[in-house]
């Protein structure tokens, strides 16, 4: 059975890009499409679609590109909000030191370090789970 998206036109390729690694279980899946599409083996049926891909002949939403993005920018925006917080409770600090605050102010600050620290530890979190996926 002859490959589907690519006829063989003569011209090898001969330049390696990778080596792509793959889980057990997404490597059976490659085989096993690359086979359903009648390719021997898995290296030519994904270049093909990398081909395919960035010629335009084919398309697909890229999700773990456009989640990374997302990922990214909302990361980004609670640091910068942290940022903003963490200027706020250096100014309370300031004024808790200058002793014109009243006492129940101190527990109010200790709350809100207790809060904080969820925070970052709740943003730590996911991370730390990809890395260990990753690995």
């Amino acid at each position: 059975m002859q490959p589907t998206i690519r006829r063989f036109t003569g011209t090898k390729r001969t330049v390696r890009v990778g080596p792509l690694r793959f889980t057990g279980d997404e490597h059976a899946a490659l085989q096993e499409a690359a086979a359903e599409h009648g390719y021997k083996g898995e290296s030519g049926f994904t270049a093909d679609i990398a081909l395919a891909f960035i010629t335009g002949r084919f398309t697909a939403n890229l999700p773990l590109s456009e989640d990374r993005r997302r990922t990214h920018m909302f990361r980004a925006q609670v640091l910068r909000e942290l940022n903003r917080i963490g200027v706020n409770v250096n100014q309370i600090a300031r004024a808790l030191n200058s002793d014109l605050t009243p006492p129940d102010v101190r527990g109010r600050l200790d709350e809100l370090h207790h809060l904080l620290d969820l925070i970052a530890q709740a943003l730590c979190e996911p991370a730390e789970a990809e890395k260990e996926q990753a690995a």
